[in-house]
């Protein structure tokens, strides 16, 4: 009979522990990413959110490093977070285009950076740019909070000197 119970009394002990580890294997002891489908997905964004640049404006020419100042227009600016309907940070591409709706833009990192994809992940509307001289097609778009691309966005070309 102790023997019974001593098993009873260790199963008891060790079955939430096994729980535990079986929970922590299967999401690879990290918690899962937030998604776009997390609220509904890119189609719960406002059909009219846009992304320009206030400046520099198209051909300008600017020294390096230069401010660009931009605008979002129907979603709130914040931080890169949970993604939230009606909630995007904003995104300046230098030589690579835009990102289609739906599509995850890569980054943030130096790497990032070194290949044209400047983040404004902190909610702000504006941010420096560090670019060699050349000229260049500048792209701003919105991001939710999981950098997946959505809304209208501006292309422009500047000149840096």
């Amino acid at each position: 009979m102790r023997t019974f119970q001593r098993s009873t009394r260790t199963l008891r002990l060790l079955a939430p522990l096994a729980a535990l580890a079986l929970v922590l294997v299967a999401c690879n002891g990290e918690d899962p990413e937030p998604t776009a489908e997390d609220y509904g997905g890119i189609e719960d964004q406002p059909d009219d959110a846009d992304a320009s640049f206030i400046s520099p404006q198209d051909g300008d020419t600017v020294s390096a490093p230069f401010t660009v100042e931009l605008a979002a227009d129907n979603v709130t600016l914040t931080e890169v977070g949970a993604p939230v309907a009606g909630e995007a940070h904003l995104h300046v591409m230098a030589d690579i285009g835009c990102y289609e709706t739906g599509e995850l833009i890569p980054g943030p990192s130096d790497e990032d950076e070194a290949e044209g994809r400047f983040h404004l992940g902190d909610g702000s509307d504006s941010r420096e740019i560090d670019l060699e001289p050349g000229t260049y097609e500048l792209c701003v778009q919105l991001g939710d909070g999981v950098h997946t691309a959505f809304g209208g966005t501006e292309t422009i070309t500047v000149t840096v000197e």
